[in-house]
């Protein structure tokens, strides 16, 4: 990440780099003045900030484009630096050439998320912030697109920025007892002293009930089929999916690695998976795909069984000990197709209630059945709001851990300098979870999901 730390003039177009578009957007950031970019346009008098200008680009005698111009001035831009953007036709022909044109006068083209890495560095986001705008720009669902912008700007940035000054007052009520106690009397400095640590804690608690133990990630839950060879898991995905994705056929072993794509479910994006089917296997990149079906299975947002009860194997027992979201018999259209589960069901009771589909005449009754079982326990694990970023729920949980600790302290310990060592320990995890302080690790993992231009 060497190059974000350049302070050179950079420029970015983050929309229509791949298609044709009415529009696309240019930012230039960085500049000195605007007076060095204004020999560029058809422009006549002063430009003032936040004011939008039709004017033409020029080339010496050559006109590249006719755009609407708009200047943010340092400090007050996205950034903290000057900024000019750019609203020019949408042409990938057109774009490219314009920002060949400013990169050959001395602009560099921006890395992915450098935008708001110097707004990071100038103090106009915190690095919290900074990550709500990364979960709201790559958000699958409706869900993560509020807590990204609750992150960015709205309520819970503002419960991180609470919290914070609750225990900056719990902090100067320890100084103050340290310091002044002989002033404002011991009782009252440990009263004051209480108080600030009992709101500090209601306020934190409010925060760590949103963290909620997973197995599966929320952001970008995923959808797995799982069963034997010939369940019929590539047809089912291939219905979903309402496309001819999945190679379907009789013979065992077709799939020998897990397939993906996505599905949107009543608004959110998920990634749905055919495994390769359970059964040992000499095959080494069969057995290969088997073991990432197993992974895939542990840690996925819904897990989907198919059963074949004309094709069983020993494999199976293995199966039927794991918990699946949702259990279906398949190929219900075959002859002896109720005496074959039977003896399925004989063998493995808790599949005696489950239901049975039928594959090749799949129906929308059949897809809404799956698709409101799915949606069904996406609202429930999201009606309390629970905390989506895998770094905010680390800390908050380590806070937590900290904060029981410093209570326990407090209550039986009378060394003020052992009660402030403790108290600089819980303020090492707030800080950096507000961002306060921004380890370089994290910083890589946040930027490198950055689009260009942002």
């Amino acid at each position: 990440m060497k190059f974000l730390y350049s302070d050179d003039p950079i420029i970015a177009c983050s929309t229509c780099t791949q298609a044709h578009a009415a529009l696309a957007v240019i930012r230039i950031s960085g500049f000195n003045n605007l007076d060095s970019l204004k020999s560029f346009f058809t422009l006549s008098g002063p430009i003032e900030p936040r004011k939008v200008y039709y004017t033409k680009l020029h080339d010496q005698n050559e006109v590249l484009d006719d755009l609407c111009l708009t200047y943010f001035k340092a400090p007050h831009s996205f950034n903290g630096e000057n900024i000019l953007e750019l609203s020019i036709h949408g042409n990938t022909l057109n774009v490219e050439r314009i920002l060949n044109f400013f990169t050959e006068r001395g602009f560099r083209l921006a890395a992915p998320g450098e935008f708001t890495y110097r707004a990071l560095k100038n103090k106009k986001l915190t690095l919290s912030q900074v990550e709500g705008l990364d979960l709201f720009l790559n958000a699958n669902s409706g869900f993560a697109l509020d807590q990204g912008l609750s992150l960015l700007s709205g309520q819970l940035h503002q419960l991180y920025d609470d919290l914070y000054d609750l225990f900056l007052k719990h902090k100067s009520a320890l100084e103050l007892s340290i310091d002044f106690s002989d002033d404002v009397g011991d009782e009252t400095a440990r009263a004051y002293f209480l108080s600030s640590l009992s709101e500090f804690k209601n306020k934190f608690d409010q925060l760590y009930r949103r963290v909620l133990p997973m197995d599966h990630n929320l952001i970008q839950p995923e959808i797995v089929l799982a069963g034997l060879p010939n369940s019929g898991k590539s047809s089912l995905f291939n219905l979903l999916l309402k496309d001819e994705r999945a190679i379907v056929s009789s013979m065992a072993g077709t799939t020998r690695d897990y397939l993906s794509e996505m599905v949107v479910i009543h608004g959110v994006k998920y990634k749905i998976f055919d495994t390769a089917g359970i059964r040992d296997s000499e095959d080494f990149i069969e057995a290969e795909g088997i073991r990432r079906t197993h992974l895939k299975m542990s840690d996925s947002f819904f897990k989907i069984l198919l059963i074949n009860p004309f094709e069983m194997r020993a494999e199976f027992a293995s199966l039927a000990n794991q918990t699946f979201d949702a259990v279906f018999f398949t190929h219900s259209d075959l002859e002896g197709f109720a005496a074959a589960k039977a003896k399925v069901v004989a063998d493995f009771p808790q599949f005696g209630p489950m239901g049975a589909m039928d594959l090749r005449h799949f129906s929308q009754h059949d897809e809404n059945q799956i698709f409101t079982e799915i949606n069904k326990k996406y609202l429930i694990l999201t009606l309390d709001k629970p905390i989506l970023l895998d770094r905010h729920k680390s800390l908050i949980s380590k806070i937590h851990h900290d904060l029981e600790s410093y209570v326990n302290t407090v209550i039986y310990e009378t060394d003020v300098a052992i009660i402030s060592h403790e108290l600089n320990t819980l303020a090492t995890c707030l800080t950096e979870l507000l961002g306060i302080v921004s380890p370089d690790q994290v910083l890589h993992s946040i930027f490198s999901n950055f689009c260009i231009g942002k």
